[in-house]
């Protein structure tokens, strides 16, 4: 079954807004608290610390999103992938992998960082089949199954 998924940049307030409501379901949906990442006071400057956002969509309708946030000239982070769980299925989880790893590298980036929880089986199986690689880690995380990522672009 072909997919119609579009993913481009967000970049228009209506999209960038899409964005942030995926996010916000994220944070709802993860059985852990953000607040060691301040994840409120990342909302309420939304989206001030990343580089850029990507949505997914569907019909026009945004079902999914990632943002890649700096660390420094040449190593980034992708955050907050989530896809809505109505479109978990279509595809739409690999293609903003796909895209945000290429356009990272675009941007000049070499190393693409990540981390994930264990428990979240589907999005660490799918790092892994995208080539990231456990590493040590880079952040405070206070979960028993962090998991930290890492893979060349």
């Amino acid at each position: 079954m072909k997919s119609n998924v579009t993913i481009a940049r967000a970049e228009t307030a209506e999209d960038i807004a899409a964005v942030k409501r995926i996010f916000e379901a994220f944070v709802a949906f993860l059985p852990i608290d953000l607040g060691f990442q301040g994840i409120d006071s990342e909302m309420a400057e939304f989206p001030k610390i990343y580089e850029f956002l990507l949505l997914a969509k569907m019909d026009d309708k945004p079902l999914g999103a990632v943002a890649l946030k700096r660390h420094s000239d040449d190593v980034c982070e992708m955050k907050r992938l989530y896809v809505l769980p109505e479109a978990q299925g279509t595809g739409a989880g690999r293609a903003l992998c796909d895209v945000l790893l290429t356009e990272a590298k675009n941007e000049g980036y070499s190393t693409m960082l990540l981390d994930s929880l264990r428990r979240l089986e589907a999005a660490v199986n799918l790092y892994k089949k995208l080539g990231f690689e456990e590493t040590a880690p880079y952040n405070f995380n206070p979960e028993d199954d962090v998991v930290y990522m890492k893979r060349a672009l």
